[in-house]
């Protein structure tokens, strides 16, 4: 797991560089044992949802055992 000093709310709240004032944003969360996460993001990845590489790396859950994992889509007002 990448290690990270953020907490959830700290990236949900985090401003991304070169986006729009008219974009704003919308966030999709997958938690899980990490073998699932990983399989789930890869599913998307095949259905052309997202790349690999764009979701957030692993953060701890507060259920041990478990991560979170973010991608973030801007959609315009």
């Amino acid at each position: 797991m990448i290690p990270t000093s953020k907490s959830v709310p700290e990236l949900l709240q985090e401003k991304v560089p070169d986006v729009p004032a008219n974009k704003k944003p919308v966030r999709l969360i997958v938690c899980g044992l990490p073998k699932g996460v990983d399989s789930i993001i890869h599913q998307l990845y095949v259905k052309d949802v997202a790349e690999v590489w764009e979701w957030s790396p692993p953060i701890p859950s507060p259920v041990r055992g478990e991560i979170i994992r973010i991608l973030t889509r801007y959609f315009t007002e």
